[in-house]
């Protein structure tokens, strides 16, 4: 016999944000939603961010179960987040920034991730800037709540380079 699969609307994540979904949110009056359904989570070693759309337990068989058993302890739970993602940050408009505005499109790809790969709740806002190619459209940026690590975007910071580190790049080693 299958277990049941669950979804619910929120989630409490280990920096005590709460992360809502929009399944719940989009249901709610607007004077009651809370915001928080857009999160930063790291996937293939990169930070990325993306709108919970709902999250859920999945019922997964285990790899090395007996395939004629219909035993119940075959299957484990996996508690995942269903995400509609946002683009990576316009590059030039990253680094013309110096890091500090990460301005994405809202995309159509949908992913399903480990709800422990989710870092922060943050604020996708809304805005319309002409970016450094002469483009003018409708993006959003990232805020992330102060005190929580948003200087690091996987993207290597320009002011902190010094040419003749490449050179002396081994010497820079902590062992």
């Amino acid at each position: 016999m299958l277990p049941r699969i669950k979804k619910w609307a929120r989630l409490l994540l280990p920096n005590k944000q709460v992360a809502r979904s929009a399944w719940r949110e989009t249901t709610k009056a607007r004077e009651q939603v809370r915001m928080s359904r857009n999160v930063k989570f790291k996937v293939a070693g990169q930070f990325r961010f993306g709108e919970v759309q709902y999250f859920t337990r999945l019922a997964v068989e285990v790899d090395d179960a007996n395939e004629d058993s219909d035993d119940e302890d075959n299957w484990h739970f996996l508690d995942i987040a269903v995400i509609q993602m946002y683009s990576l940050p316009d590059e030039a408009l990253l680094q013309l920034s110096s890091q500090t505005v990460a301005s994405c499109t809202h995309s159509e790809q949908v992913l399903a991730i480990d709800v422990k790969d989710i870092v922060s709740v943050i604020a996708m806002v809304p805005h319309k800037p002409t970016l450094p190619s002469g483009l003018t459209e409708e993006r959003f940026f990232m805020i992330e709540k102060p005190g929580l690590d948003v200087s690091d975007l996987g993207v290597r910071y320009s002011a902190y380079h010094d040419e003749d580190d490449e050179d002396n790049a081994d010497d820079a080693r902590i062992e």
